[in-house]
């Protein structure tokens, strides 16, 4: 009987440990999913004048920096990445002129830990987008 009861307790902390690791992944696939497309976003942002003027071809494309950082913010507003990530801290978002960047950083929300009142872990993701002239 004390095997058993062992047995099951040493299962459910597994399964509890599992859950938790599974979640927190799956949360940082998701926001480095969201930096992915919030640069992509702010890249296809072209400064038309710069890109009329003659830009050759393999180089990256005159980006439009405060329209890019706005585009960002944007389409995390749109993706509603502040409901799927409570406490999303955008760390940067701008433009040199031709790359787009994106860092994101949020808290971690794995099921068992916050239960148990557990401090959670931080997620961050960063992505940079160029577009070239092809």
């Amino acid at each position: 009987m004390l095997l058993t009861v062992g047995f099951v307790v040493v299962a459910l902390v597994a399964i509890g440990v599992v859950t938790d690791v599974s979640a927190a992944f799956l949360q940082r696939r998701s926001l480095a999913a969201l930096a992915d497309s919030a640069a992509l976003a702010g890249a296809q942002v072209v400064d038309l004048d710069a890109y009329y003027a003659g830009v050759p071809d393999g180089e990256p494309l005159p980006l439009d920096r405060g329209a890019a950082r706005q585009r960002v913010l944007d389409h995390l507003r749109r993706a509603g990445a502040w409901s799927a990530f409570p406490g999303l801290v955008v760390e940067v978002a701008a433009s040199d002129g031709a790359v787009v960047t994106v860092r994101l950083r949020a808290d971690l929300r794995p099921p068992l830990s916050s239960a148990l009142g557990l401090a959670p872990g931080v997620a961050r993701a960063e992505a940079r987008a160029t577009l070239t002239r092809r």
